[in-house]
């Protein structure tokens, strides 16, 4: 008799013939494709290879729903260590206060209203109803570094990140306005994030002061790991995949093929190599085609994989590897860093746990610090200390409890002396009064620039007075039962825990991919991030301006002093929008305006005769870096 195969037998089986299945019909149409026998373009048919993959993938998460649905709730109901998302909140916020570059900002503020290029989405609200002048974003910038500093010491750190995220908004949107976008949109989303979430419950002044109200109640333990603390991150994590999918898709919906089997990569570095005059990569990969197309195939792949990979522990992690990969390898060939993003990948890292390893290894024996829970100035003193314990190897009891006492094998301990001082007790070693505080010092790592001090006879001695004064007038008070801190209980409310994280989460991410599905890369502060969709010719437009004097001489005005206050790339790209205006009278109006620009930085150009304005198109070919311009185009004719 036959036996009868299991339900996890019959759904491999299941999802093995389909996948053969999938797979054959890929391989045959690519073949039939490949002899001619499909007459359809290369797009087309890229766009149906597109489909297949993508139905083949959907039609496998339909066989495999119960493993889907359950990665999906686990991916959301996971619990998280609130030392995670405060690294976070400190990396983040750090981030944005260093970005924050006052003179760049106040320069951006200046530049003539004509030369203004709007990016979609901003034309009808803030930063066409808010003034943009140097007094104003002087003010704002600031007030954001203000906002940030408080976000990062965590003084009242959910409102800090709610001010921070709305100066940031018009702070680092004000440079976006001329022609140039640079995507470092993520640092807003992220902060929008922490804003509503409870991302002060560690490593902050917050913490230490909830610490200290909760101690005089009675409880010192700190919070406990929960959704509250893991979710803000899984939204982060999220939106780094939509950001990096649109990219993928569309430049395989846009070009297909031939975005990856040509010399469409190579041409892409040359346009970047050209923004750097006289560089080039350590090694030429340009030269090496079979590389550079597997490397575009790897881009691809990457880009629209990442999102996916988030729902798997496993690939999570592969995916966190390949993302630095894949940043370090467009830093290194095409000068493109994204270090803003890369910054972010800390949230990959499970801060506590890494801790907890550390503190494993540094301290093989765990130490046990007995205190008069009866106290309430040592309840408090407890409970900011643990705050602090990140390495998870001392355990915290109350010295009045003969119960516990006895379970932990501690009834050697004399009883009177328990009352009079705090004691830290590791195997059969015991450290008194302030020998205690020196040695719980040891497994505190904010403490450890104060361990060579503690050991100066003169502090030592200090220390052993101001402890003795404190602890023979300490004043003692029976708390209440404390009430125990929930992991599903905490941050519960709008005020900062899943609901509203999950609002704006959401939020996020369905704006997101609305400007994803629309391919929308110039757009802030949503955004698409950049495609790089098109198929790149070794070729770049530009402006050259050339003034006439009163004798009639003409010579091209150098324009690297604007270059470097702009930036190479938004100075580039200021001189490509104003190529890209359609409109003559508003092209003319633009190239005024850059005049005026011009003018500003060199007061000498007041006194020419004519300025022209032209059109020159070069090769971006590195051989070809210092040839004569391709075409030379004018553009416009002034007479001053």
């Amino acid at each position: 008799m036959r036996p009868i195969a299991s339900p996890q037998e019959v759904q491999r089986r299941q999802v093995v013939i389909a996948s053969v299945i999938a797979l054959t019909a890929l391989a045959l149409s690519s073949v039939l494709y490949a002899r001619g026998v499909l007459p359809i373009n290369r797009l087309l048919f890229s766009r149906l290879l597109w489909c297949g993959v993508a139905g083949w993938l959907l039609g496998l998460a339909g066989l495999l729903r119960g493993q889907v649905v359950r990665a999906v709730r686990t991916f959301f109901t996971e619990t998280g260590d609130p030392l995670d998302l405060a690294v976070f909140r400190i990396v983040l916020f750090g981030l944005i206060f260093s970005m924050t570059d006052t003179d760049e900002v106040r320069w951006f503020s200046q530049m003539p209203e004509a030369l203004r290029i709007f990016p979609w989405g901003t034309r009808w609200w803030l930063l066409q109803t808010v003034p943009i002048n140097e007094t104003w974003a002087t003010a704002a910038c600031i007030g954001l570094r203000i906002a940030c500093a408080t976000a990062v010491v965590g003084l009242f750190s959910r409102t800090s990140a709610l001010i921070a995220t709305v100066l940031a908004i018009y702070v680092l949107g004000i440079p976006q306005l001329f022609g140039k976008v640079n995507h470092y949109h993520h640092v807003v989303w992220f902060a929008a994030i922490l804003a509503a979430s409870r991302c002060g419950d560690a490593l902050s002044l917050d913490a230490i002061m909830a610490a200290w109200r909760r101690g005089g109640r009675g409880d010192t333990a700190p919070p406990e790991a929960s959704r509250a603390y893991a979710l803000p991150i899984r939204f982060v994590w999220l939106l780094m995949g939509v950001l990096y999918f649109f990219p993928g898709f569309w430049k395989w919906w846009a070009a297909g093929i031939d975005w990856v089997w040509s010399d469409n990569l190579r041409s892409w570095m040359y346009s970047l190599w050209f923004e750097h005059p006289g560089w080039t990569p350590p090694w030429r990969i340009d030269q090496y085609p079979l590389v550079y197309r597997l490397a575009a195939l790897g881009v691809i792949l990457f880009e629209m994989g990442f999102f996916w990979c988030l729902f798997s522990r496993r690939l999570r992690s592969l995916a966190a590897v390949g993302g630095i990969v894949f940043h370090q390898g467009t830093g290194f060939f095409m000068r493109i860093t994204f270090l803003y993003l890369q910054v972010c990948y800390v949230t990959f890292v499970n801060w506590a746990a890494l801790c907890r390893w550390i503190g494993n290894r540094l301290f093989r024996q765990p130490m046990t610090i007995l205190y008069d829970g009866n106290c309430t100035l040592c309840r408090r003193t407890i409970a900011i200390l643990r705050v602090f314990d990140w390495f998870g190897r001392v355990t915290y009891v109350n010295a009045l409890d003969q119960a516990e006492l006895r379970r932990r094998g501690f009834a050697w301990l004399d009883p009177s002396a328990l009352l009079v001082d705090m004691h830290a007790v590791v195997g059969q070693r015991r450290w008194l009064g302030f020998a205690a505080y020196r040695a719980l010092a040891w497994r505190v790592p904010l403490l450890w620039p104060l361990l060579p001090l503690l050991y100066l006879p003169p502090v030592a001695v200090i220390g052993r007075r101001i402890y003795r004064h404190v602890a023979d007038g300490r004043s003692c008070r029976i708390p209440s039962p404390p009430v125990a801190i929930q992991p599903e209980t905490v941050g519960r409310g709008w005020g900062g825990g899943t609901r509203a994280v999950t609002a704006v989460g959401i939020f996020l991410l369905l704006g997101n991919l609305y400007y994803g599905v629309r391919g929308l890369s110039t757009a802030w502060p949503l955004a698409c991030y950049p495609t790089f969709r098109i198929l790149m010719v070794p070729r770049s437009s530009t402006i050259a301006v050339a003034v006439v004097d009163v004798a009639g001489r003409e010579r091209t005005l150098d324009d690297s002093v604007l270059r470097q206050r702009a930036s190479v790339v938004r100075w580039r790209n200021l001189l490509g929008s104003i190529l890209l205006t359609s409109d003559q009278t508003e092209r003319r109006v633009r190239l005024q305006a850059l005049w005026e620009l011009w003018v500003r930085h060199e007061p000498a150009l007041q006194d020419v005769a004519i300025v022209r304005f032209y059109k020159v198109v070069r090769s971006t070919l590195p051989e070809q870096a210092g040839d004569s311009p391709l075409s030379k185009e004018l553009l416009w004719e002034a007479k001053l």
